[in-house]
């Protein structure tokens, strides 16, 4: 953020004058300090419109004639919509287990300041079709210098069976100026035998998957995701920056929903949550709450559940919950499921 200060000297002080000059200093110096968190690849992996640059480079099936592995672009799921998947498709006569294995890659990004990182990714499992064949699946993130010629393994989880989008954190270690891209190793097999007259497709879907790099330790900054808001942050890197702030489980108690909601300390300055539960994207199932969440804390948000949605809510497991925050002029909103406990 470029910034101009047009200082008229006429009948001014020399004191004035130093006082001004220090002004802009502390201001220079803050925007500096504000824009600290780097997102990458470009576009904090929002996957909105597109894959963003990353594609398949490995698919393959253990029962070829019967199983094809696929990965790429998918417009309709994610959180929010886009996401890039990897889809197992299944044909009928198939009668022994599958196991299927795709890698998809991010384009190469080149990171400017060394700093602490953090790989975030939402992940989705789901079954379709298959869910009688058990399927599950299991994927590994891993950080590919290119500079250097090495790799580390960054995040690795297994999904034993389906789940909404849950959001994922691991901490990883960069050097300045060297050349990256992340890798997603996925594999999805069944548990079950298939049947002669089963077949579908089921998905391991992947969101808001980016690279964030702390260089507060006086790098340039500077993300990798478009127009900046307040803490040098757009509101693709906001969204990738609190993809985890939500806290589960959720607890409902009479008519009363109790869910935690975290300022993560990497946006920089305090954030403004407004929480809501919901039936669907587009049904409230709750009151909304807003708050102040200073950045690094966390807040308990008390929702009141509304009369005609409480006995789909008691019925309910998980409770879809929509969560918007701004910090400075940057806003995001994500919608994430917990799990739901009563008392």
């Amino acid at each position: 953020m470029n910034r101009s200060i047009d200082t008229p000297i006429r009948g001014a002080t020399a004191v004035g004058g130093l006082v001004l000059i220090a002004l802009a200093l502390a201001l220079g110096a803050g925007a500096s300090q504000a824009r600290a968190a780097s997102v990458y690849p470009a576009g904090g992996g929002t996957f909105t419109g597109g894959a963003q640059g990353w594609e398949a480079t490995e698919a393959s099936c253990n029962v070829p004639a019967l199983c094809t592995a696929a990965g790429g672009y998918d417009g309709a799921n994610g959180n929010p919509p886009g996401s890039i998947a990897v889809n197992t498709t299944i044909g009928l006569n198939l009668l022994t287990l599958f196991k299927s294995t795709v890698t998809l890659q991010s384009p190469d990004f080149t990171v400017s300041d060394a700093g602490d990182a953090t790989l975030h990714l939402d992940r989705q499992f789901a079954s379709g079709s298959l869910v009688d064949l058990a399927p599950q699946a299991a994927y590994n993130a891993t950080l590919i210098d290119r500079t250097a010629g090495g790799k580390s393994e960054v995040l690795t989880e297994s999904i034993p069976a389906a789940s909404e989008f849950i959001g994922k954190d691991h901490a990883a270690s960069v050097k300045a100026g060297h050349t990256y891209a992340l890798s997603i190793k996925t594999e999805t097999s069944s548990t079950v035998a298939g049947t002669a007259l089963l077949g579908g497709t089921t998905s391991l879907r992947f969101d808001n998957v980016s690279l964030s790099v702390d260089s507060s330790g006086g790098g340039r900054g500077g993300g990798a995701g478009g127009g900046s808001g307040s803490g040098g942050a757009s509101d693709q890197q906001l969204r990738s920056l609190i993809g985890g702030s939500l806290i589960g489980p959720a607890v409902l108690k009479g008519n009363k929903v109790t869910v935690k909601a975290k300022c993560p300390a990497k946006v920089g300055v305090a954030c403004r949550i407004t929480l809501r539960g919901m039936l669907s994207r587009k049904k409230p199932a709750t009151s909304s709450r807003k708050a102040k969440v200073a950045k690094g804390k966390t807040k308990k948000f008390v929702l009141r559940v509304k009369p005609k949605g409480l006995k789909k809510v008691y019925r309910s497991k998980r409770l879809l919950f929509k969560e918007t925050v701004r910090a400075g002029t940057a806003k995001a909103t994500l919608y994430k499921r917990l799990k739901l406990i009563k008392r």
